[in-house]
C-alpha cells in the first residue's frame, strides 16, 4: 500500500541520488604527476601501478581544412600545450595533429597506447617518424573498417611498441568529435585492456537492460493496455538505440562505419523521440481521472510542442549553429518530475514511482551534462574505474537509466494492478446483475411458493445468493488461471467439491466445471464489450481459455455468435 511520501524524505532521496553522481577527483594520488608538471612533450610510464595512465604531453596544430597530409605536416608550427588542455575540433572537415615523443627507461620492450577519454572519434591514424619521414603505425575510430583495425575495444586508441632505451617521436591525426573537447591520455596495454572492459561492461550491461525490459514490456503490459507498452517501448528503444550509437556497438558488432557528420544527426533525432515518449507515457501514467476536464494535460501538451519543435530544428539545421535540443531534453525530466511530485503529494499511488524514476532520470541527465561541459581534471591512474570517472558521462547514463527504468516499472505495475482491480469489480457487478436476472426469470413461476415458504427457507434463498456471489468472485478473481477449476473453487470457499456441486445444481442447475466456464466466457464477452483488448486471441488469454479456437467453440455456443463478431459491435462506454 502506498503512501504519500514526506517533502523531507523526497529531499532525502534527491540528496542521495546526486551525491552518487557526483564523483571525485579520479587518481588523486600523492607524487601523481599533473598537468601542470609537465616540462615538454616527453612522455613515458613508469613501471608502478599508479602510473600507468596519465595525460598525454604533447604539441598540436589545427588544419581547420583537413587538406594537410602526412608528407607536410612536419614543416608546420606545432605548439607545445600543458597535457590538461582539451582540443576544441568540432566541424566536419578540420583535423587536430599531435606531435609528442616518448621514451622507454625499462629494461625490457614496453607496449604503450593513445586513447581519448571522450567516446565518439571519427579516426585517429598514428605515425611514427624516421627519418625525417612519417610513417603509418596504426588507425582507429568510428570510420575506420574492421579489417583495418587492430583495436577491438569500444574506446579509440592507437597503440606502439618502443624498445628498451629507445626515444621516438609520433604524430597523431584525429578527425570527428561529437564531444566539444578532446583529452589524450598515454596508457600501458594492460590498462587500456582493463579501462575499455569497464567501459564495455557498462555499455553492455546499459543495452541488456533496455532489451530485457523491451521484451518484458511487450509480453506482460500489452496484455492489459496498449497504452503501457507503446511509448514506453518506443523510449527504452531510442535508448538502446542511442548508447548502441554513442559507444560504437554498430562497427564493433556488425562492421558497420558511420561518419560523426550522420552520427550527430541520428543521435539527435532518437534524443528527441526518446523525449517525446518519455513525456507521453508519464501523461498516461499521471493523468488517469475518468473526467477529461480534470485532467490537466496542458504542461503535457506545451512540453511536447515544446520537445518536437526542438527535434525537427536539431535534425534540419542547415547551418549547424547549435540546437536548443539539448536543453529541453535536460529540462523536460524536471518538469514531469515537478508535476510527479504534486501528484504523489496528493496520494496518487503510482505518482510515487514515477517521482522516483524521474528524480533518478534528472539527476542522471544534469550530472552528465554537467561533466561534459566542465570536465574533471585528468590524473595519473592505474585504476580503471577511476579513469572512467575522469568522465563519468557513460557511468551516469547508465545509472541514471536503469534507476530510472526499475522505478518506472514500479509505476506501471501499480497503474496496472488498480485498473485490473477496477475491472475485476465492473465484469464481477456485470455477471452478478446477469445471474440475478436469470434467478428471477427462473423463480418468476414460482414466486407465490418463495412467499408462503417458512423463515428457515428464507434464510435458504439468502445465504444461496450469498453463495453465488462469493463462488463468482472467486472465480473471477483467478480468471487467468487455467488450472482453476472445481477443487480450487471449492477451496477458495472452504467447502468440499461434492458441497459445491450440490449448491450449483441446487441453485443453478449447473455443474462446476460448467459454472466456471459459464462465468470464464461472461467475463471474455465484457472484455470485449469494454474493448480491453483488440484479439480473440488475447481475449482468450485473459479470460483462462488455453486455445483461442476452443474459446472461440465455446463461445458461439454461449452467446450463438462467434467472438469476431462481438468484437465489431459498438464498445460499451
Amino acid at each position: 500500500m502506498f503512501r504519500s511520501p514526506h517533502p523531507r524524505e523526497l529531499f532525502l532521496l534527491a540528496m542521495a541520488l546526486f551525491v552518487s553522481f557526483m564523483p571525485a577527483q579520479a587518481g588523486a594520488q600523492t607524487g601523481a604527476e599533473t598537468c601542470s608538471e609537465a616540462t615538454g612533450p616527453n612522455n613515458f610510464l613508469a613501471d608502478l601501478p599508479a602510473g600507468q595512465l596519465k595525460p598525454l604531453s604533447t604539441s598540436y596544430f589545427l588544419d581547420p581544412t583537413g587538406d594537410i597530409d602526412a608528407n607536410s605536416i612536419a614543416a608546420q608550427d606545432f605548439t607545445f600545450a600543458p597535457c590538461q588542455t582539451m582540443f576544441d575540433i568540432r566541424g566536419r572537415d578540420g583535423a587536430l595533429w599531435l606531435k609528442f615523443e616518448a621514451a622507454n627507461p625499462h629494461a625490457e620492450e614496453q607496449a604503450w597506447a593513445v586513447a581519448f577519454l571522450e567516446t565518439i572519434v571519427d579516426e585517429a591514424a598514428l605515425y611514427e617518424e624516421v627519418d625525417g619521414a612519417l610513417v603509418p603505425v596504426m588507425r582507429d575510430g568510428r570510420i575506420v573498417p574492421p579489417e583495418e583495425n587492430e583495436n577491438s575495444s569500444l574506446k579509440t586508441a592507437v597503440s606502439f611498441t618502443i624498445d628498451s632505451g629507445a626515444e621516438k617521436a609520433y604524430y597523431i591525426r584525429v578527425s570527428g568529435t561529437y564531444a566539444p573537447s578532446l583529452t589524450p591520455v598515454i596508457s600501458s596495454a594492460r590498462m587500456l585492456e582493463s579501462w575499455s572492459d569497464t567501459f564495455t561492461i557498462i555499455s553492455a550491461s546499459l543495452l541488456g537492460f533496455c532489451a530485457i525490459m523491451i521484451v518484458f514490456s511487450l509480453i506482460l503490459f500489452r496484455r492489459f493496455d496498449v497504452r503501457f507498452y507503446q511509448y514506453y517501448t518506443i523510449y527504452l528503444f531510442g535508448m538502446f538505440c542511442l548508447t548502441s550509437l554513442y559507444d560504437g556497438w554498430f562497427i564493433q558488432s556488425w562492421g558497420i562505419t558511420i561518419p560523426i557528420e550522420h552520427v550527430r544527426r541520428v543521435i539527435e533525432l532518437t534524443s528527441g523521440l526518446v523525449m517525446l515518449a518519455n513525456i507521453q507515457y508519464c501523461r498516461i501514467l499521471l493523468t488517469v481521472d475518468p473526467d477529461p476536464r480534470k485532467r490537466h494535460q496542458l504542461v503535457f501538451h506545451v512540453l511536447t510542442g515544446i520537445g518536437l519543435a526542438a527535434t525537427i530544428w536539431a535534425v534540419v539545421d542547415p547551418w549547424e549553429t547549435g540546437t536548443p535540443l539539448p536543453i529541453v531534453f535536460i529540462l523536460c525530466p524536471f518538469v514531469l518530475l515537478f508535476v510527479s511530485g504534486r501528484k504523489a503529494l496528493k496520494g496518487m499511488k503510482q505518482a510515487v514511482p514515477v517521482f522516483a524514476s524521474l528524480l533518478a532520470l534528472s539527476l542522471g541527465l544534469f550530472s552528465s551534462l554537467y561533466f561534459f561541459i566542465f570536465p574533471v581534471d585528468v590524473v595519473a591512474t592505474g585504476s580503471a574505474f577511476e579513469a572512467i570517472m575522469m568522465r563519468p558521462i557513460t557511468l551516469s547514463y547508465a545509472t541514471s537509466t536503469i534507476a530510472e527504468g526499475i522505478f518506472m516499472m514500479f509505476a506501471i505495475s501499480s497503474m496496472i494492478n488498480a485498473i485490473q482491480e477496477q475491472r475485476n469489480l465492473a465484469v464481477s457487478e456485470t455477471v452478478r446483475l446477469r445471474d440475478e436476472v436469470e434467478r428471477a426469470k427462473r423463480l418468476g413461476n414460482t414466486e407465490l411458493e418463495a412467499i408462503e415458504a417458512p423463515a428457515e427457507g428464507l434464510v435458504e434463498v439468502v445465504s444461496g445468493s450469498g453463495f453465488l456471489d462469493r463462488a463468482t468472485q472467486a472465480v473471477i478473481e483467478n480468471i487467468d488461471q487455467r488450472g482453476f477449476g472445481a477443487g480450487a473453487l471449492a477451496s477458495a470457499l472452504g467447502i468440499t467439491e461434492k458441497t459445491l456441486g450440490r449448491r450449483l445444481k441446487k441453485s443453478q442447475g449447473l455443474a462446476p466445471a460448467a459454472f466456471i466456464r459459464s462465468i470464464r466466457l461472461s467475463y471474455a464477452r465484457d472484455l470485449i464489450l469494454q474493448r480491453q483488448f483488440d484479439t480473440v486471441a488475447e481475449i482468450a488469454n485473459a479470460s483462462g481459455f488455453a486455445s483461442s479456437s476452443h474459446f472461440a467453440k465455446l463461445y458461439r455456443e454461449e452467446f450463438k455468435e462467434p467472438p469476431s463478431k462481438t468484437l465489431k459491435t459498438p464498445a460499451i462506454a
